[in-house]
């Protein structure tokens, strides 16, 4: 959808909307309107995520193309340098060989032997003599030898001069190319600090508006969580109305032998075992087992608790701690999301119904989530990401759906084998950065070719998903779409699409490429970065030509565009911009410094531990840093900081530590090394000695020994 930069829906808009479609809340279970501080701000928190989005977006692309005009003039620069001195000492050869053969001639012009190249060579010779001439005793033979002598010598000095000559001009279009570098690169620089200085000033705007619609958000997640509650509640008080007890499941497994009263429940044509209807009044009632009624109950009941990393409750829960929690006593769950897939039946993603374990991965990444399935493709599950128990969409990587009432399987499911990236994709979190590697990478339209359109996360009602989960390129249909990074095509045509190229880049890194007017690749075609997969169209819900590309990071849609500036994906987790967070959302460490919450308590443990340690306090300079300290580094530091927006320290998981800390081979260093991944703090590999960039203070929250 081609709509410009515009902003969506206001905040006092969505406020009004949210007394407009949220149904009447039962009395034992009410939900409070947003209070009038929320509604009064001026913009969503999808809209500051979208507006930050492009602002950095912008920045990081203007700090690339600097820093690669930067590395182009230092090159050519090099080259240049190098020219001159080959030139330098071209013409010092050169000249040498002037000078022998301006003695020969001179030689020959006071023996009185004529010379053989003429009064031409003569002129173009003459060449200070640098030591007396000799006796010659046999005049003749010296008449012969200086003869020959002087010819091959002027061919030696004219070849010298010629090659003198070539690396002259050489050095003089080197010289050239390197000012003219060097101009590009001062003329980016500017443009750089122009930008750096309104990146910072836009993002100081957006602060005041964060923890408004921070809050906003909570208040649509707790409407929402009450609309599922409600339509829940309507569906159990009409089984009450028509007088039906929900049934045992063993009597609801087989369609064909329903108890009495009850009839095949059908889905996309076929019948649904595990569930039945009945008809009353005229109208057709699903009948639910009670076991997965008191299981989708049982759901409900952990709305709003906080999420805890492999936590079981009552206090906090993990993702899978949530569906085990839901679906006691009738089953317990195996303690990984992998090894609940082989134990119970799983049915069509056509039939799927209330109360059914929904797992989510793929082949290639492994099973990350599991949630509880609602109608409305929608589920209850412990969110990382939204840090409680949520309803919350079906995501995009539904790897399958069991139906824990079917019991085992009636034939063998074996669950996909996780790579080492699955744990980065863990109950809706996506990683907060992700390196491609060692692979190349592309824009997926040549410069020159495109105009930058509807940016990721606006919102807008055109959308299934409220949000803008892509990055639009509006260009001329047949303009070449190209992979921006090599993987496994996968073409499809679904109706918001028309044509769509995806492709699989492997540890759950995915980009889509959307209404396409032709599609030049087969399906299942191994594509490299910079390979054309097709054209620019305008095919499905588009409003005009221009390319819709995403980026997914385990079935979620994240921002492109740091992903095509720096190689790398982003994505936040709340719904955030790095470097955007409210300080509400974040914890206290004490000198000022914050973190991400549960990275905050990580962090406390390590501590404690240090202290224990060493009888002294923890030593740290940086924290969490905002989007505009991170341009105020990048500005002072370039070659040190990391690129404004995919700093860690922007998502609040990462700390620079002092006190002996930040020196390699100390005790304190060492210590860190040998016990910090024990609290989930880790020295990435690229901070290692030896590593890319050296720095044994940074230290960053990643995956704890425990987990």
């Amino acid at each position: 959808m081609v709509v410009g930069n515009r902003r969506g829906l206001r905040l006092a808009a969505l406020g009004t909307l949210l007394a407009v479609v949220a149904l009447p809340a039962y009395a034992d279970d009410p939900t409070p309107p947003p209070p009038a501080s929320v509604t009064d701000v001026n913009r969503t928190l999808e809209e500051l995520q979208a507006e930050a989005a492009a602002v950095q977006a912008d920045f990081a692309k203007a700090t690339i193309a600097y820093t690669n005009a930067l590395k182009a003039a230092q090159t050519a620069e090099a080259a240049a340098k190098k020219a001159e001195t080959t030139a330098a000492a071209s013409k010092g050869r050169a000249d040498e060989q002037r000078r022998r053969l301006g003695l020969l001639t001179a030689q020959a012009y006071q023996l009185g032997i004529p010379t053989v190249m003429g009064a031409e060579s003569m002129l173009w010779s003459l060449a200070p003599v640098a030591e007396n001439l000799q006796e010659i005793a046999d005049r003749q033979t010296a008449i012969t030898q200086l003869g020959s002598t002087q010819v091959a010598q002027y061919k030696t000095a004219m070849a010298a001069e010629s090659e003198a000559g070539r690396t002259r001009s050489e050095a003089a279009g080197k010289r050239a190319a390197a000012n003219e570098a060097a101009a590009k690169a001062k003329e980016l620089s500017q443009q750089v600090q122009q930008k750096a200085a309104f990146a910072a000033t836009a993002m100081e705007g957006q602060a005041a508006d964060l923890d408004g619609a921070s809050e906003l958000s909570r208040q649509l997640q707790l409407a929402r969580n009450q609309q599922a509650l409600t339509r829940w509640k309507t569906y159990l008080t009409e089984l009450t109305t028509a007088k039906v007890k929900p049934p045992a499941a063993a009597v609801l497994k087989n369609p064909a032998k329903l108890p009495a009263g009850l009839k095949p429940l059908t889905a996309a044509g076929a019948p649904v075992p595990g569930a039945a209807s009945t008809v009353t009044g005229g109208r057709t009632i699903r009948v639910l087992p009670a076991e997965t009624i008191r299981a989708v109950n049982q759901a409900f009941s952990l709305l709003g608790k906080p999420y805890g990393v492999g936590a079981t409750g009552p206090a906090k829960y993990g993702c899978l701690g949530a569906a085990r929690v839901a679906w006691q006593p009738y089953t317990t769950l195996p303690n990984l999301v992998g090894k609940v897939y082989p134990n119970y039946q799983a049915v069509p993603k056509t039939q799927v119904q209330p109360g059914d374990l929904l797992v989510m991965g793929s082949k290639s990444l492994g099973l990350v989530h599991i949630g509880v399935a609602l109608d409305n493709g929608e589920m209850i599950a412990a969110d990382e990401a939204k840090g409680s128990v949520v309803v919350t969409t079906v995501p995009d990587n539904l790897y399958s759906a069991l139906r824990p009432t079917l019991g085992k399987p009636a034939k063998p499911q074996v669950s996909p084998t996780p790579n080492s990236s699955s744990y980065a994709f863990r109950c809706g979190n996506t990683a907060t950065s992700y390196d491609i590697g060692t692979g190349a990478w592309t824009w997926p339209l040549a410069d020159g070719t495109y105009e930058i359109g509807t940016p990721f996360g606006q919102a807008g009602s055109m959308w299934a998903t409220g949000i803008h989960t892509g990055q639009d390129f509006p260009a001329a249909v047949g303009t070449p779409v190209r992979a921006a990074t090599s993987g496994v095509v996968r073409i499809e045509h679904p109706a918001w699409a028309g044509n769509l190229v995806r492709i699989d880049h492997g540890n759950g890194l995915e980009t889509l490429y959307a209404h396409l007017s032709a599609i030049d690749v087969a399906d299942g075609a191994q594509v490299k970065a910079g390979q054309r997969i097709g054209a620019v169209g305008t095919e499905g819900n588009s409003t005009g030509p221009h390319l819709h590309f995403e980026v997914r990071l385990g079935g979620d849609p994240v921002n492109p565009m740091p992903f095509l500036a720096t190689g790398s994906a982003s994505v936040g987790w709340g719904g955030f911009s790095n470097g955007m967070i409210p300080s509400s959302k974040l914890c206290g460490l004490g000198s000022g410094h914050k973190l991400r919450c549960d990275a905050a308590a990580a962090y406390a443990q390590l501590a404690a531990a240090y202290r224990a340690q060493f009888g002294e306090t923890l030593c740290i300079t940086d924290s969490y840093r905002s989007y505009t300290s991170q341009v105020d580094l990048y500005s002072r530091k370039p070659s040190l900081a990391a690129l404004p927006g995919t700093s860690n320290h922007g998502w609040g998981v990462a700390v620079d530590l002092c006190g002996g800390i930040d020196r390699f081979g100390t005790r304190q260093y060492q210590w860190m090394k040998n016990h910090a991944a024990t609290y989930g703090w880790v020295h990435p590999s690229w901070a290692e000695q030896g590593g890319s960039r050296e720095e044994p203070w940074h230290w960053e929250f990643g995956k704890p020994a425990s987990a």
